[in-house]
């Protein structure tokens, strides 16, 4: 599945320009597609598309324009570069919607490390939300000043385009992602909603009982649905950043369980990893739990490699029998 939504209009935009070759800077950071990454960057003005020749070596090419990488080969009139005296205007209008919403409202419940960590799921979730739209499609509500001041020092001289509002924005459609939810994440759900609010809320050091849903009552958003792993939050991701991955995944048409196991970190996939052991797996005689090679077969559908297997099996010390 191709996540980067910006690549083809962008491409688009610069064959309607005129330019037919884009020479990138060597040292060109990119997240993955890099015609996603080069139109995010042009639209944060971060750089511009000026006229100067320029060698490159093939790299990507999308909608009939060729994205040139440093180095020799194929000859290019147009480069991605920080200044030029006459940047050529390319006219891409990226989609307004949807729209992920980090809401800060229980900022002041948090401990100060947890500050500190929620800051960083903050800059992680711009860096998701770049790989699919750019950062038009962020915004930051009910942040108060503590959390810009972090942010600043966070991320020195971040170049940013997100929304940081001091109170709550008017909604069009918006549903909460909230892990007691009511109503399941689907992807009708993905597909007919404009804004997804996440609650900034870290627990690490404290129970936070019912949060997200104090949280949208705050808010005014009365559709709460939770993420599930076929009929299960067990391994199911709760970082601010993932979640919002799983969600933009669902948007741009991908299956919810194929985003999920996507963005899964090791911890994820081993935690239900055991709980899965843990269901097919029997009690031996001697006490000790037994899974047959063919039941181990089935609870791994999560495509997890053998040193994650390994690792499950002796946390819920089950041996493998059969």
């Amino acid at each position: 599945m191709c996540s980067a939504v910006l690549s083809r209009p962008f491409a688009k935009a610069l064959r309607a320009a005129g330019v037919d070759c884009l020479c990138l800077p060597r040292r060109f950071k990119c997240w993955g597609d890099v015609a996603q990454c080069a139109a995010v960057w042009v639209l944060l003005g971060r750089y511009k598309i000026c006229r100067g020749e320029c060698a490159g070596a093939p790299g990507t090419e999308v909608g009939g324009v060729a994205f040139l990488k440093g180095g020799s080969g194929g000859r290019c009139g147009w480069v991605l570069a920080r200044e030029c005296p006459e940047p050529l205007e390319v006219e891409l209008a990226p989609p307004a919607k949807p729209v992920i919403v980090v809401d800060l409202s229980l900022w002041g419940e948090h401990t100060p490390g947890e500050k500190h960590e929620l800051v960083e799921q903050v800059i992680e979730t711009l860096r998701a939300v770049r790989r699919f739209l750019w950062d038009g499609n962020f915004w930051v509500a009910n942040a108060p000043g503590e959390f810009v001041e972090l942010l600043n020092r966070h991320a020195r001289g971040l170049v940013h385009k997100m929304r940081i509002l001091e109170g709550t924005p008017p909604f069009e459609n918006p549903v909460v992602l909230d892990p007691e939810g009511p109503c399941l994440f689907t992807e009708d759900v993905a597909r007919s909603h404009a804004e997804f609010v996440i609650g900034g809320i870290v627990d690490k050091e404290r129970v936070a009982k019912s949060a997200t849903a104090r949280l949208a009552a705050l808010i005014g958003v009365e559709k709460r649905c939770r993420v599930e792993l076929r009929g299960s939050r067990v391994g199911v991701p709760d970082r601010i950043n993932k979640i919002a991955e799983i969600v933009l995944r669902a948007w741009a048409g991908e299956p919810v369980e194929r985003a999920v196991l996507a963005v899964q970190a090791k911890r994820d996939r081993v935690y239900r990893l055991m709980w899965e052991i843990q269901k097919r797996a029997k009690r031996a005689p001697d006490g000790a739990l037994e899974i047959t090679r063919a039941a181990l077969a089935e609870a791994n559908w999560l495509g997890a490699p053998e040193e994650e297997v390994g690792l499950a099996l002796r946390k819920v010390k089950a041996r493998v029998v059969g």
